[in-house]
């Protein structure tokens, strides 16, 4: 049994599981891989906050598309998300500029810039594991990955 307290020897034994299987591609192992490694300093990570996905009753059949609400936090500093079919809006809390990228595993990673208020509209966003990353006033905070 190994211990795993050689970093090296942990990616090349991930690696050599990972090309047993033809179905991963490149960028899911890149993102795996990102997973392990140390964070940047500078990088926090966010708590999800609110998950409209996990209220009680939202279990239940809607015969319209809904959307759905996120909001993650750190601090006095929040964001807000509404997610529908490939459309995210958000904003920034308090309201102020930034920058926001939305990485995906299977899709190049988008970035857009908040207004004065913080708000921001992000288009093209594809059903899988998304994560955002926000700048704002010389801090950098990423959330979890959540399935969207």
């Amino acid at each position: 049994m190994n211990d795993w307290t050689d970093d090296d020897e942990l990616m090349a034994s991930l690696a050599e599981a990972v090309e047993e299987t033809d179905t991963v591609t490149e960028r899911r192992r890149v993102a795996a891989q990102a997973a392990f490694t140390w964070r940047d300093v500078d990088a926090e990570l966010m708590e999800l906050l609110h998950d409209s996905a996990v209220e009680a009753g939202s279990a239940i059949r809607s015969t319209g598309q809904m959307s759905r609400v996120l909001s993650f936090g750190r601090g006095a500093f929040t964001l807000e998300l509404e997610v529908g079919g490939n459309l995210v809006l958000g904003q920034l809390i308090p309201g102020t500029p930034g920058t926001v990228v939305v990485q995906q595993v299977d899709a190049e990673s988008t970035t857009v810039d908040t207004d004065s208020s913080g708000f921001f509209r992000i288009e093209g966003v594809e059903p899988g594991l998304v994560r955002f990353v926000v700048t704002t006033g010389g801090q950098t905070l990423t959330t979890a990955w959540v399935h969207v």
